[in-house]
């Protein structure tokens, strides 16, 4: 009789994340885990150790599949306000192509206030830091290329394009209407093509 396949810790993420996404941690049962992954509670635990365990498992994943790539292929891109804008029109064709409304899970988890292990709470605000610096650094090179005022904050200017971000994903939940998520976008990328006033 042969074996049954073993199920490797991919097909186990990629099986806990929507559910995660959809539920958040607190709202994620135990049986709603070994439902949507096949595994009994035994199996889960000797994995993971716990539900927090696997769900740390699950918002690396995550982010390594989804994020980092992508930061690291834009970050490539010559034209560094491209490269922004580029981001958050990828990001509202996310939140368009959402029908089950599910959202980011870093964004759900960092917006959802319930509790949360501190190693969770350092996951997430160290993928979502990701975000932002990549945001400051194609600022600060857009700068040096004179393509923004070397005046410009843009420590100040990552965190409202990270804020723009959040509330894309969370529309993406609530109402993904496509001319509101548009209406984001063109307006954080033309806070960053305006041309520089010219002094008279």
């Amino acid at each position: 009789m042969p074996r049954p396949r073993l199920l490797t810790d991919d097909d186990v993420l990629d099986r806990a994340i929507p559910v995660f996404r959809q539920n958040g941690y607190a709202g994620t049962s135990l049986r709603d885990l070994t439902e949507a992954t096949g595994l009994s509670a035994a199996a889960l635990y000797h994995r993971y150790g716990d539900k927090d365990g696997l769900f740390r498992a699950a918002l690396e994943r995550y982010a390594d599949d989804g994020l980092t790539p992508v930061l690291e292929e834009l970050a490539a891109n010559s034209d560094p306000i491209a490269s922004i804008a580029d981001f958050l029109g990828q990001i509202r064709d996310l939140s368009r192509d959402d029908p089950l409304h599910l959202g980011c899970l870093l964004v759900n988890t960092a917006m959802d206030g319930g509790p949360l292990s501190p190693e969770a709470r350092t996951i997430v605000a160290t993928r979502l830091g990701d975000v932002q610096r990549f945001f400051q650094e194609r600022l600060e090179h857009a700068q040096e290329a004179g393509h923004l005022p070397a005046g410009m904050n843009a420590a100040t200017q990552a965190e409202l394009l990270l804020g723009t971000v959040v509330a894309l994903r969370t529309f993406a939940r609530l109402d993904p209407d496509p001319g509101r998520l548009d209406r984001l976008v063109d307006d954080a990328v033309s806070r960053l093509t305006r041309p520089a006033p010219t002094s008279i």
